[in-house]
């Protein structure tokens, strides 16, 4: 019996043109909060990028925001107390600029519900990289919102990232759910696929937009949007 259903955001239920363009726009904004807060924007943004790189590579001892913003002082010279409000401003306000490159999906509305009848659990399995305020605002753009879930794992809820096992394992120990118990659904063979087929978590590829990064992925239950739909509603 399936208790937990987790899925991705970007590219599995929230389409990205590009995760390039993403992280252009990112750093482009960033950078003007730096300036509008009186920051140095070249200092301030190499913080912020290593900050991001320390976060990935979280071994789980720390809350990733707490990595984050421990790098990030290092870095740049500045304390958390004028960093953290710079980066508030950011995702309360041009965050929003990130939807240019968002595509349209349909079958969100459908999928998160099927999420919600077809266990105990629903979950947001997004990288932890971000505050709520972001990835609520990512999950509006298809029309659905993080009220809808049990869990949306953010920067200040994880303490480590994907591809890693602990990420995913985090998430099933605090719902008290086996790996048995739990389905993955996701877009990136590395990220989402591999790390829950270790854990055995049982998982679905979403092959609208998928990212293999070269790995071998037949073995993985896969489809598009649709064939996704009808395998959730076939869960009992």
């Amino acid at each position: 019996m399936i208790k937990l259903i987790m899925s991705d955001l970007d590219n599995t239920l929230l389409p990205l043109y590009t995760q390039e363009k993403f992280v252009d726009i990112w750093f482009r904004d960033v950078a003007e909060k730096f300036r509008e807060h009186g920051l140095n924007q070249a200092i301030a943004l190499n913080a912020m990028n290593e900050g991001c790189r320390a976060m990935v590579f979280n071994k789980g001892d720390k809350l990733n925001i707490d990595v984050f913003y421990e790098v990030a002082c290092e870095r740049s010279g500045y304390t958390r107390e004028e960093l953290e409000p710079v980066m508030t401003d950011y995702y309360t306000s041009t965050f929003e600029n990130v939807r240019e490159i968002a595509r349209e999906n349909p079958y969100a509305t459908e999928i998160a519900r099927l999420m919600r009848e077809k266990a105990d659990h629903a979950v947001i399995a997004t990288m932890p990289m971000f505050p709520i305020e972001a990835c609520d605002k990512r999950l509006s753009w298809v029309g659905l919102s993080a009220s809808m879930f049990d869990l949306v794992t953010t920067y200040d809820y994880s303490s480590s990232c994907k591809p890693s096992e602990k990420y995913y394992a985090e998430i099933l120990d605090d719902f008290g759910v086996k790996p048995s118990e739990a389905l993955m659904i996701g877009n990136d063979v590395r990220e989402d696929m591999e790390p829950c087929e270790q854990l055995g978590i049982e998982t679905f590829l979403v092959t609208d937009h998928i990212i293999t990064h070269n790995l071998p992925y037949s073995r993985f239950r896969q489809g598009n949007y649709p064939v996704l739909i009808e395998y959730l509603k076939s869960i009992k």
